[in-house]
């Protein structure tokens, strides 16, 4: 079992969208996507607010999170603008965090639940495995 303390719940974004650009600013029900995203993890149940991080490059992502008082990640610009080529560049928070395990969180998912989120991370408490992918049924 790991201890809580050291896992972090990570909220990576950025606004250089192709399909949808700065899609992560946009209005979307009189709130952004980032707003939604923090809002949910602030409610929860099991996830401190000193493990949760929100990864961004640019000042106008930097200052919704800002409203919310939780830890940023100043991203490097290439890291907003990688397309995954190169993941020690797309990740570039992973060895500059001070947690052991990252569960990441997609904003991108407005419709996620609170409880859905809480639930996968007491699951990952409770793991044996270092890693996991998909959902816990």
């Amino acid at each position: 079992m790991k201890k809580i303390e050291d896992v972090c719940v990570l909220v990576s974004a950025r606004l250089n969208s192709h399909r949808v650009p700065k899609k992560m600013t946009r209005d979307f029900a009189g709130q952004t996507l980032v707003d939604i995203c923090l809002k949910k993890l602030l409610k929860s149940k099991v996830i401190p607010k000193k493990n949760i991080v929100f990864s961004a490059y640019e000042k106008e992502l930097k200052e919704i999170a800002g409203k919310y008082s939780i830890e940023i990640f100043n991203r490097s610009e290439a890291s907003a603008n990688s397309e995954g080529d190169d993941l020690t560049v797309l990740y570039d928070w992973h060895n500059k965090i001070d947690f052991k395990y990252v569960m990441m969180v997609n904003p991108c998912l407005p419709f996620l639940e609170t409880e859905t989120i809480d639930n996968f991370f007491i699951n990952y408490l409770e793991s044996e495995c270092d890693g996991m992918f998909g959902v816990i049924e």
